[in-house]
């Protein structure tokens, strides 16, 4: 769970990692003091940095394990005793404006999620057009007020969407069977059969959702066919093994009213007339063995590749549907992913920092207490959604509504122009 920021002209990570210092070593360490003064700020996402003072950069020039940073002893000697005088003044002075530093470029130094937060990612003309976009895919909107409205004011929302992506791999195995043509059998008796998580399989790309099917190695024999219990034929169901069936025209009477013998002629006068399903043979070849008898059995292992992804925007009471927000995009400001990530905290929006920490719990309890399941790759990212929502006026009335996500897509729920069309 890293996030890099440029500081200078280096690299460092932030976002929960593992390098960024806890609040009390932060104080105990010598830079303490010094960073005290420039009111830096060493919480999530709020690394601020000075030229000569950064929080990794501390290691390289306060480390107690570095050579002496003083000039020869010779130079010193030849330096003026003006020159060293102005010197210390001017390193002073430069010290002690610190704070002045920080205060002018402190909008600068805040990591961009925290600096386009309450940036208003459109403008009043891209307000107007996707309003009349909005207009004029609905069948029975008249798209004037779009047209002539006068946008009065525009709020900033921007929120915040979590999701979190748990690749997970699931094995089990039953029982399959196929024709037995001859030949040689994969028995355990040539090697034992490998267990289901033994077998080597190569995985599809991450975070796709796959399955294989295949044979589990040294787990075949051959048996009886359990359809037929080795004798290779059903009874026929339609005669009943016997062969015969009763004859429909006399009813199996043998006897008819509408001949002159009173004998029924489709039946002879035996009442039975011969099954058709099985020629008479009151028998049916097995399907399943194709009247072999006996059938090849294996161990068949199943694989199933699945993306589990939770997800959770930040409910600011910005009045919009939550659930239109799960359709849009937003500029991605962090994303993590290791074989197990660790939830998020210090966050800015408290509920990313709750919801990360109930996502992975729930995951990790999903899928681990059973031994179907593994994890094999996690993922967690953090999506700021622009979101503005626009007050105009129409007619001398105000109304409002919104617009989100990179889409720039729309909702309203009080459109001034809907015409009710009715057909005669």
């Amino acid at each position: 769970m890293e996030k890099e920021l440029l500081i200078g002209d280096k690299n460092y990570a932030t976002y929960g990692s593992n390098r960024v210092l806890s609040p009390r070593i932060a104080q105990e360490s010598p830079l303490h003091s010094a960073l005290k003064k420039g009111d830096q700020f060493l919480r999530f996402g709020l690394l601020s940095s000075l030229t000569p003072f950064c929080a990794v950069g501390a290691s390289t020039y306060l480390s107690p394990f570095e050579g002496a940073s003083a000039p020869p002893y010779e130079l010193m000697d030849n330096s003026p005793l003006d020159e060293k005088t102005s010197t210390e003044d001017s390193e002073n002075k430069s010290f002690s404006d610190i704070p002045d530093q920080l205060n002018h470029k402190e909008h600068e130094e805040l990591p961009p999620h925290l600096r386009e937060e309450n940036i208003l990612f459109v403008s009043e003309q891209d307000v107007k057009e996707a309003f009349l976009q909005y207009a004029a895919r609905k069948r029975f909107y008249r798209t004037a007020p779009a047209k002539h409205m006068k946008v009065q004011n525009l709020t900033c929302l921007n929120t915040y969407k979590y999701r979190l992506e748990t690749f997970t791999e699931m094995r089990y195995t039953h029982l399959a069977s196929e024709l037995y043509n001859g030949g040689f059998v994969d028995s355990p008796d040539v090697s034992p059969p490998p267990a289901p998580w033994e077998i080597i399989v190569d995985p599809p790309p991450l975070f796709t959702d796959c399955e294989m099917n295949i044979p589990v190695p040294h787990s075949y024999s051959v048996e009886n066919c359990p359809n037929c219990k080795g004798r290779g034929a059903i009874m026929c169901q339609s005669c009943k093994g016997t062969g015969k069936k009763k004859c429909s025209a006399c009813l199996g009477t043998g006897t008819s009213t509408l001949e002159d013998n009173n004998i029924c002629t489709w039946c002879s006068g035996t009442g039975d007339n011969r099954c058709f399903s099985c020629r008479s043979n009151g028998w049916l070849k097995c399907y399943r063995c194709n009247g072999d008898g006996v059938l090849l059995f294996h161990t068949q292992l199943t694989i199933t590749w699945k993306n589990n992804v939770l997800e959770h925007v930040a409910d600011k009471n910005s009045g919009l549907p939550l659930h239109h927000l799960q359709e849009v995009t937003g500029k991605k400001i962090l994303s993590d992913e290791h074989n197990s990530v660790f939830p998020i905290v210090d966050f800015p929006e408290p509920s990313i920092d709750e919801y990360s920490q109930a996502c992975i719990a729930q995951h990790r309890m999903q899928f681990t207490s059973e031994g179907l399941h593994r994890i094999l790759r996690q993922k967690q990212t953090i999506v700021l959604v622009p979101l503005t929502k626009a007050e105009y006026e129409w007619k001398g009335k105000v109304y409002s509504f919104y617009i989100f996500g990179n889409e720039k897509k729309v909702y309203t729920k009080d459109y001034p122009g809907k015409c009710c069309c009715s057909i005669m």
